[in-house]
């Protein structure tokens, strides 16, 4: 019998399937959809900085330079005192916008004469009467031929009040007056004489760094020209009050504008000879302020003289006034006239 021939038997999978085709299926195509606008945040403005104001502006040295003092006139009123060899009569007079009051004391005799504003030193108001600390200098001086203009300061003997930050609302009271003065019908032509004693000394060492009409200054035993010093030694002197009105802020606060109200740092602008009186016993203001003065002028270039007085008060008697007086009668003979 032949062999029997195996026959290929069919895989079911394949019997029950045809070939398989590959095909690749495609999505339908979609319509671009529009980009959401995401609206832009604002932009963050950074606040505009408001610039700092200055607190001193206006007060400054520099800044009282360039002002123009001395509109209006001064009008001279009823006698106040005869005295002497001299006639004194109450003033008033436009400044910075108020009216202030004086004192003119008018040698006997035809002039025209020298002038010679005295600025005073500090007196409470409730017992200030005009003439009050500049009386011995006058009574020395109109007889001897020198008109003599006394302002009694703003707010004082019926004179309009006014600000006075640093002190220069004195200043502007005093520098309003020497052109004032310069206009009187018995004033000889030119610049004038200047004397102060304490806070007067210490205006018109800050006069003589604003005016170029002074032509000669006596600086009797001057609160410090270093308006930080000044300070502290009000505020020992006041308990710790030197005043709101005056002093409006510290110098811890703002050094630099202590600085830039200080005549001290302006010494370098004075033009006028500069004389300075003091006791070395001083205990209103120290020697040592009058010695500061003088050496800034020194280093400035200028023309001054220091006297000292050994163990003299701050308001100096006997001996030690009388030689203070000849020395001062010299200097504004020698650069006054």
């Amino acid at each position: 019998m032949p062999a029997a021939t195996a026959r290929p038997t069919a895989s079911p999978a394949a019997a029950s399937h045809p070939a398989a085709t590959s095909i690749a299926t495609r999505s339908a195509p979609t319509a671009p959809t529009a980009p959401t606008r995401v609206p832009s945040p604002a932009p963050t403005l950074a606040p505009t900085a408001e610039p700092t104001p200055d607190p001193v502006a206006g007060l400054t040295i520099a800044d009282l330079r360039a002002r123009d003092f001395g509109a209006g006139a001064l009008e001279i009123g009823a006698v106040y005192r005869r005295g002497g060899g001299y006639t004194t009569y109450r003033i008033s007079y436009p400044a910075d916008g108020l009216t202030l009051t004086g004192l003119l004391h008018v040698p006997n005799g035809d002039g025209p004469f020298p002038v010679i504003i005295a600025n005073r030193g500090h007196i409470d108001l409730e017992r200030y009467q005009p003439g009050m600390d500049s009386r011995a200098f006058s009574e020395y001086f109109a007889p001897r031929g020198y008109v003599v203009v006394a302002p009694d300061y703003r707010g004082y003997a019926g004179g309009d009040a006014g600000p006075n930050p640093f002190y220069t609302g004195y200043y502007a009271d005093v520098l309003a007056l020497i052109p004032l003065a310069q206009a009187l019908p018995m004033a000889r032509p030119g610049k004038v004489g200047m004397w102060g004693h304490s806070r007067g000394a210490s205006i018109t060492v800050a006069a003589a760094t604003i005016s170029d009409q002074i032509a000669a200054a006596v600086v009797y035993a001057p609160a410090p020209a270093d308006l930080a010093a000044d300070y502290e030694r009000r505020r020992r002197q006041s308990s710790n009050r030197p005043g709101d009105d005056t002093w409006p802020f510290t110098p811890a606060q703002n050094p630099v504008a202590y600085r830039r109200v200080s005549p001290i740092n302006y010494l370098d602008a004075v033009t006028a000879p500069i004389m300075l009186h003091h006791g070395t016993a001083d205990t209103v203001v120290d020697s040592s302020a009058s010695v500061a003065i003088a050496d800034a002028l020194r280093a400035a270039g200028k023309d001054v003289i220091l006297h000292l007085y050994e163990g003299g008060p701050h308001t100096l008697s006997g001996r030690q006034e009388r030689l203070y007086f000849e020395r001062t009668l010299e200097f504004f003979r020698k650069n006054l006239g």
